[in-house]
């Protein structure tokens, strides 16, 4: 992970935690004064706000093309190598190429054209690869950050249940953006 994202939920754990003291020490039944309440609606609000942003910014990575393009790359080159080295003439004269392209062809019992279908599989194959390890990945992260910004909500919300008649309005956005989040999470 890149240091500005540990930093970013170092920070939403800090601020969190000092919010969270705030309210167990109000926990026992005590009356908390209008200022105290105040503070802990501007700060769950806050922590919410800030898990969204964090949640938002994991999903930096390698995109789809970027992975589809290194697979096919990767295909190419194989391919160019066996292609320059296959036939009986070495190389990638013309000669070289004909030779090449006819002999991956007669892999499979075609000729020059067939070869060319031959060497263009690797390409194919390795750039649905690719794509397919990016999504992967993809959901992977977006999974994990996911489960973090619920987690992290779901923190807030139980500091905000030992005084809810206080934080009735804050607890139902809290819960609607739980949902939600437990809905793209199983998406």
């Amino acid at each position: 992970m890149p240091k500005n994202y540990n930093d970013e939920n170092m920070r939403i754990k800090g601020t969190a935690t000092a919010a969270g003291e705030a309210a167990e020490q109000n926990s026992a039944g005590e009356n908390i004064s209008p200022a105290t309440i105040e503070s802990m609606k501007i700060q769950a609000t806050e922590d919410v706000r800030d898990v969204l942003q964090a949640l938002e910014k994991t999903h930096a990575g390698i995109t789809e093309g970027v992975a589809t393009a290194v697979g096919a790359g990767t295909g190419a080159v194989g391919s160019i190598a066996a292609l320059s080295s296959m036939g009986t003439v070495a190389g990638l004269s013309a000669a070289g190429v004909t030779t090449g392209l006819t002999a991956a062809g007669g892999l499979i019992g075609g000729g020059m054209l067939v070869g060319i279908g031959v060497l263009a599989t690797p390409i194919a194959a390795l750039g649905a690869i690719g794509y397919t390890l990016a999504i992967k990945l993809k959901k992977t992260k977006k999974t994990a950050a996911l489960g973090l910004a619920v987690k992290r909500i779901c923190d807030v919300q139980s500091r905000l249940i030992n005084h809810e008649d206080h934080f009735r309005e804050e607890l139902a956005h809290i819960n609607t953006t739980l949902e939600t989040l437990t809905r793209m999470k199983t998406a």
